[in-house]
């Protein structure tokens, strides 16, 4: 706690960073435990999402207020599905070498992970609002309204959302030659 209020410069800035961690320390653990399943990575969690709040710190105006609420809520689900991604990328290299322990060839597997890696990094370059719907949707399997209540949109624009990122990976994959028309 004392990190957090050593970051922040003024007297007001801090009392209303007491506040925001007194409010939602527990909703933000909550939300956090739900995807990540585990209290520790939850708490990790929930201390990066307060260590974004600080840069927007003076954006939050009425701290008791859904929007406010809301706000918090998609950072810290943000923050847990990179956790989730980061373990993740540790369990698939785990598999994947372990593949090459199989009479698989070799060269079809170097290929077929050099075109995921690719499409990864071509996703986390999406805009954000489209890299988030897409790791909701396809990453995590979520429904379009289980999405569209995580991200705070209706399903309608979930379905515009992934489309326009699907065509966006699809033009950047093009450009890199990964995927061809």
């Amino acid at each position: 706690m004392l990190v957090f209020l050593e970051m922040l410069e003024g007297e007001e800035e801090k009392s209303v960073f007491l506040e925001i961690y007194e409010t939602y320390r527990y909703f933000l653990w909550f939300l956090a435990h739900e995807i990540l399943k585990d209290e520790y990575l939850a708490e990790d969690a929930v201390q990066e999402t307060f260590f974004s709040i600080i840069k927007y710190i003076e954006k939050i105006k009425d701290i008791k207020s859904v929007r406010t609420k809301n706000f918090l809520a998609t950072i810290v689900r943000n923050k847990a599905i990179d956790i989730l991604r980061r373990q993740k990328g540790m369990v698939m290299e785990e598999l994947e070498e372990s593949d090459h322990s199989q009479s698989q060839d070799m060269l079809d597997t170097y290929l077929q992970k050099e075109k995921m890696e690719q499409i990864v990094k071509a996703i986390e370059n999406l805009n954000e609002s489209y890299r988030i719907v897409l790791e909701y949707r396809y990453l995590h399997g979520l429904s379009e309204e289980e999405t569209a209540r995580m991200v705070g949109i209706s399903p309608k624009n979930v379905n515009v959302r992934i489309f326009r990122a699907r065509k966006k990976l699809q033009e950047i994959l093009i450009k890199e030659g990964v995927y061809e028309c």
